[in-house]
Parts: C-alpha cells; sequence; structure tokens
C-alpha cells in the first residue's frame, strides 16, 4: 500500500505532501449556495479536499438516541440526535452532482462520510473522488464491504476503537482488493480537550501499521494540535470546516476551522513539514558554511620551529574549523615539526 493515489489531485502517504482535508459535513445547512462557498474557500485557502456527510436522520439514528457531544455546542435547542440530524439532512440529492461538478471545476478533490447502506449507494452512483469512513462506521463491516467493492480511495478514521477493530475493518477491506487506505487517529469527542487528543495514539499506529498512510482527524478548537500532529509526521490532516461558526444548527459550527482561518492554517501546516525534512548522518547543505567556519581547529599560539617537539602548552583550538579537529589533540602534540609553524597557523599534517 504505502501512498493512496486519487485520479486527480494529490496523493496521500509516502512522498507526498501532508493532505489537507476539510469536514464540511452539514455545515452547509441545507444551503446550496453555501455548500459551494465551503467548496470554494477550501480551495482557495490551499486545501486539497473538501468532504461532506451523507445521510437521512431515520437512517443514522432511532429517534430516541441522546446526543453525545459538549451541550455548549448546541444551537438548535438541543434534543435527541434524531432531532438534530432532521434539521440538516435536507440537501437535494441533485444538488450532490451539482457540487461535485463544481469541485471539480475548483480543482478540489471532493468526498463525503456515508452513514449508512442507502447513502454509501448514492455516493457510489454519483462516483466522488473517494469515501472517507467516520469512527462511529469502523464496525459496520456491511457498508465497509460495499465501499471496498467499488475500488475508490478509502480513508478511516479510527476514533473510539481498538487496534483489533481496526485491523478487522482493514481486513474487510483488503478482502475486497482493495489497497487504497488511509487511516486516521481520532479522539470521538465534540471538541476535544488538548489533554484528550492523544497524538501518542497516532505514533503508536504509524508503527503498527508502517504500509498505510496514517494521519489525524482533529477535534480540537484552533490549529495548534494539527500542527503538532504534522510535526509527528501525520500524513493527512482533517479539520472541520465553516464560513462561519456562528452559524445554527450543526454542533459542528463551533468548534470548527473557518474561512477566514484556513489560509493561515494551511501555510502553518506546510511550514511544519518543511521543517521535517530526512535524516543525514552528516552536516545538511544548510550548514556547510558553519561546519567549516564556526567549528574550531587546532593552532599554533606561538612561534614553533622546525624541529620543535610540539607541547601541549604551544597549542590551542580557534575557528575555522578547516584544520585537524581538537579531538586529535593528543596525537599532534609530542609530534616533531618539519617546518616553521608561525604564530596563529592553523596546523595540519604536512607539517610534522
Amino acid at each position: 500500500m504505502g501512498r493512496i493515489r486519487f485520479q486527480h489531485g494529490a496523493g496521500i502517504g509516502e512522498g507526498a505532501p501532508c493532505f489537507i482535508m476539510l469536514d464540511a459535513g452539514v455545515n452547509h445547512n441545507n444551503d446550496v449556495s453555501r455548500a459551494k462557498e465551503l467548496i470554494r474557500s477550501a480551495k482557495a485557502g490551499g486545501a486539497d479536499a473538501i468532504k461532506f456527510q451523507t445521510y437521512r436522520a431515520d437512517e443514522i439514528s432511532t429517534k430516541s438516541a441522546p446526543r453525545y457531544w459538549d451541550p455548549t455546542l448546541d444551537t438548535d435547542g438541543g434534543g435527541t440526535q434524531f432531532e438534530m440530524f432532521s434539521r440538516v439532512d435536507d440537501l437535494p440529492k441533485k444538488a450532490y452532482y451539482e457540487l461535485k461538478e463544481y469541485a471539480r471545476e475548483q480543482k478540489i478533490l471532493f468526498a463525503s462520510s456515508p452513514f449508512g447502506m442507502d447513502s454509501a449507494r448514492f455516493l457510489k452512483k454519483l462516483d466522488i473522488d473517494f469515501f472517507k469512513i467516520a469512527s462511529a462506521e469502523i464496525t459496520n463491516h456491511l457498508m465497509i464491504e460495499y465501499i471496498a467493492d467499488c475500488g475508490k480511495p478509502m480513508v478511516m478514521s479510527t476514533g473510539a476503537a481498538s487496534v483489533g477493530e481496526v485491523e478487522k475493518a482493514i481486513d474487510v477491506i483488503l478482502r475486497k482488493g482493495n489497497r487504497q487506505i488511509a487511516l486516521q487517529h481520532c479522539v470521538l469527542s465534540y471538541p476535544c480537550k488538548d489533554e484528550d487528543a492523544n497524538l501518542a495514539k497516532m505514533v503508536r499506529l504509524k508503527q503498527i501499521f508502517p504500509d498505510i498512510p496514517i494521519g489525524y482527524s482533529d477535534h480540537t478548537y484552533g490549529g495548534e494540535v494539527s500542527l503538532a500532529a504534522v510535526a509527528l509526521g501525520a500524513r493527512s490532516i482533517e479539520k472541520h470546516y465553516t464560513i462561519d461558526s456562528n452559524l445554527p444548527d450543526s454542533p459542528d459550527h463551533k468548534f470548527a476551522l473557518t474561512s477566514a482561518e484556513l489560509a493561515g492554517f494551511v501555510k502553518s501546516c506546510r511550514r511544519v513539514e518543511k521543517n521535517i525534512s530526512s535524516f543525514q548522518n552528516a552536516h545538511y547543505a544548510a550548514e556547510d558554511k558553519a561546519f567549516q567556519y564556526a567549528r574550531k581547529s587546532l593552532v599554533a599560539i606561538r612561534e614553533i620551529k622546525k624541529g620543535q617537539v610540539i607541547t601541549d602548552q604551544a597549542i590551542s583550538c580557534k575557528r575555522p574549523g578547516t584544520g585537524i579537529y581538537p579531538e586529535y589533540r593528543s596525537v599532534v602534540v609530542g609530534r616533531t615539526a618539519i617546518r616553521n609553524i608561525g604564530a596563529d597557523e592553523l596546523l595540519s599534517w604536512e607539517m610534522f
């Protein structure tokens, strides 16, 4: 596996820049023009992909399932999950075709997370660029199997899942011959507190699944935790995304990255990414001058005549580092000079 390759656009994994995916979810609030603005601004801000969520309230939840997110995120009066989902699930199916085409025009990858078989079938027909499997669906093997059989790349979040559950879901995908898999560490808490982000689990997933690109789906406020994940080698970053954090209905608005913040966030991710680079067991090209001129060499601190034995009191170490390194001082002391050596002259092996 190693790397997901999309038919159009960036990839995820070894050799590719960190993939930045924005989860617009249902933050369109059933408004096609707002959904288009989410797509347009995502591209303008430098994101690689825009992702929505596709479901019907009666497909995703019973009428009595309680809400599990922080109640301070609610802007719709509270109630059950079903009641919240019912307010944001009315984007017409035909609108998805319009949005997909708009994303193609904007040259940004278009994806969605299905939350049931009907939605998965629709997204297959829509021919989205890739599927996103939400953390809450990781044990829904029937849907995962169906999606895997579509042959599209799959990005799967692992919130609240054990390693064993992740392995089972991966096995379902592989049995269908789909090897286009990426994982995202995630903490299924809305919003996620900094102390709960547990990026150590992302690092561990990278060790357990070395052949699968591992990233981070971030539910914290701000961008700092995502930047830390990039520094730890995340191959993808996912952030909830909105035009206006004060919009009603969807609880995702309040902790989502806004369009006004996006460009700065992407710039910061790219800057952190540049700082990772690669291991080199020697000095780097950027250190060439310092390697020569900031290090020190052995130097005569007084005149040494031809035939004299080099004493410890006759030498010291000074910049530049283009002569004999100070670590060889004991090797030089006791040798005989074969020519005159001037005071403040760098020593070289040809002098003895």
